[in-house]
């Protein structure tokens, strides 16, 4: 199997990257071939007005480096989203890959995902406090994107680490996150359970609401 990190570190020699390869080398150690994409080196524009986009038939960001990023996802049989803790949320550069998501959803949404059900991930969050509450936030949001996309979520990695090498000093970090990515080899069984909020919304209905607790 083939286990794709996507990497959304500014920083080649930080903790985020650190992480993932001890995550990668425990997914190698079970028999799986790792990759990784570093999304700092990518041209990923950000999202557009993509009701426009499908009324022209054109995207005009088609000439950047999504498709071929989501050409190695295609391929993956399972993923790592990886990204250091900014303002309680992922980085920039994997929230705009994120957004990117929804363009698939416009412009052909059955074939997306059709592509992503059932592909296994692993979430790698670095941060700087040693605490969860404030990877919270994140994890959420990433938990309910990959529940949309009925993506099982194989294992949520926190690791702990201010300046850089803080990880890669910590021996009972690393050990964890290598046994975690021992995980991801044999997750394809994985159920997902949609997200409780998600309603579908039919053109021409309305729009709004509160939704209470009885």
């Amino acid at each position: 199997m083939v286990a794709l990190a996507l990497i959304a570190s500014p920083r080649p020699d930080g903790n985020t990257h650190a992480a993932v390869a001890d995550l990668l080398a425990g997914a190698a150690e079970r028999g799986a071939d790792t990759r990784s994409i570093d999304l700092t080196g990518c041209a990923i524009e950000p999202i557009g007005d993509c009701s426009r986009c499908i009324e022209r038939g054109t995207c005009p960001h088609d000439g950047d480096n999504f498709a071929e990023v989501m050409d190695a996802v295609y391929v993956a049989d399972a993923l790592v989203l990886a990204t250091p803790l900014y303002w309680y949320g992922p980085s920039g550069q994997l929230k705009t890959l994120l957004d990117r998501w929804s363009c698939l959803l416009d412009r052909e949404e059955a074939l997306f995902r059709s592509r992503m059900r059932g592909k296994p991930t692993a979430v790698v969050l670095a941060q700087g406090e040693r605490g969860f509450y404030e990877a919270g936030p994140c994890l959420q949001m990433l938990d309910w994107t990959l529940r949309y996309l009925e993506m099982p979520l194989v294992s949520r990695v926190v690791v702990v680490g201010h300046a850089r090498g803080d990880y890669a000093a910590d021996a009972e970090q690393r050990e964890r996150v290598r046994r975690a990515g021992g995980e991801l080899p044999a997750a394809g069984d994985r159920d997902v359970v949609p997200p409780w909020f998600h309603v579908p919304y039919a053109p021409g209905g309305p729009l709004g609401g509160i939704i209470s607790p009885k």
